[in-house]
């Protein structure tokens, strides 16, 4: 009796210990967690990125080629249409000045089909208006929830195929006025007439001989493009040519869009002097301009990120936090890009992945180290 008096005093004591050990732990871990409670969250570690300066300068897009360079002594004068001869101007002997009437083809062809083309293009300028309109309506309907989005996208599509239809139509007259005038053939500069290979009444097909003229000027350029380039040049586009270290920007002077086999056409610059003293019949490389952005803010392709929607942003470093500045892009080069943001010429923006840049937050805190 008395050893099962004593066994339930020793249980009832070890249940009293066990149950304060219990109590005394509860309160350490109150204590701890309201000290805890009581501390300042951790500093979020600072990201370690690559930054590049913005800076100002011109930028260039266009289509790398080789130039011919020859002295011009001789110049075969071609007809760039297909038509019938109308005119021809001076015979052998007769001394021609530059802009000097040679030759006249017949392009009322072409006249009718510029004609109708700038039909369709009043036709596309009139869809234009109204698919906008119809967008700008659909957008109101929207704001008041009395449509969808996809009939909002339809519209807002529908606008936008308007518009690259008056673009084309545009650029479709351009070409054909370009063609038009090679209608009239003049003389490229002060010659002589060496031979008239041409009469009134021919039926000529563009690249046909029209003239030879024995000229003084001291030489020409040739570029060879393919027929998609060769359309979107035109007297005056610039053309840089480069041998070694050296540079040197000319403009075209003519522009032959009958193409070869290749689909390879050719344009041609008049120069005073042979460039870089090279011989006649070199080679060198050259760059056709094509869209330049001139005194442009630039950055480099890494410091972009966009959402393929059209938007794009970068990271400006400024005072050790990040501060995402949404810009426009203006042009896209080889290795920059022509910006236009709130984004100051010398400032430092990073450069990443495009992975990296779209887990960026605006007012990050930053360690930067220069772009490798």
């Amino acid at each position: 009796m008395k050893s099962g008096i004593k066994s339930t005093l020793v249980g009832l004591i070890i249940l009293l210990i066990t149950l304060a050990a219990i109590g005394i732990g509860i309160k350490i871990r109150q204590k701890r967690a309201a000290e805890l409670s009581g501390m300042p969250p951790p500093e979020p570690a600072p990201w370690a990125l690559h930054v590049a300066n913005a800076t100002k300068g011109d930028l260039i897009r266009g289509f790398p080629t080789l130039a011919e360079v020859s002295a011009s002594q001789e110049i075969t004068l071609r007809a760039q249409v297909a038509g019938t001869v109308l005119k021809m101007g001076p015979r052998e002997g007769i001394q021609v000045h530059a802009g000097e009437f040679l030759a006249r083809i017949d392009v009322r062809e072409l006249l009718e089909n510029r004609a109708s083309l700038e039909a369709q293009l009043k036709a596309a300028k009139a869809e234009v208006q109204r698919t906008r309109d119809e967008y700008h309506r659909q957008q109101d309907l929207k704001r008041k929830g009395l449509t969808s989005d996809e009939a909002l996208q339809a519209r807002r599509t529908a606008w936008v195929a308007a518009r690259e239809k008056v673009n084309s139509l545009k650029r479709q007259i351009s070409a054909l006025n370009v063609r038009i005038g090679y209608g009239d053939v003049q003389a490229p500069v002060e010659a002589v007439v060496a031979a008239r290979l041409a009469e009134p009444g021919d039926a000529v097909q563009p690249g046909t001989k029209l003239y030879r003229l024995n000229a003084e000027s001291a030489a020409r350029l040739k570029v060879t493009l393919p027929q998609e380039i060769l359309s979107r040049v035109h007297p005056g586009t610039k053309i840089v040519i480069r041998h070694g270290k050296q540079e040197r920007t000319i403009e075209l002077d003519r522009i032959f869009p009958a193409v070869d086999a290749r689909a390879l056409g050719s344009a041609e610059a008049d120069l005073d002097t042979l460039p870089f003293h090279l011989p006649s019949g070199s080679r060198i490389s050259a760059m056709a301009i094509l869209k330049s952005a001139r005194n442009a803010l630039t950055v480099p392709h890494r410091a972009l990120a966009n959402t393929g929607t059209g938007k794009a942003w970068l990271f400006a470093v400024r005072d050790g936090k990040l501060h995402k500045i949404p810009v426009e892009v203006l042009l896209e080069g080889n290795k920059r890009v022509a910006i236009h943001g709130d984004v100051k010429p010398g400032e430092s923006v990073v450069v990443a992945h495009r992975s990296v840049l779209l887990q960026l937050h605006d007012g990050d805190t930053v360690v930067v180290e220069p772009a490798t």
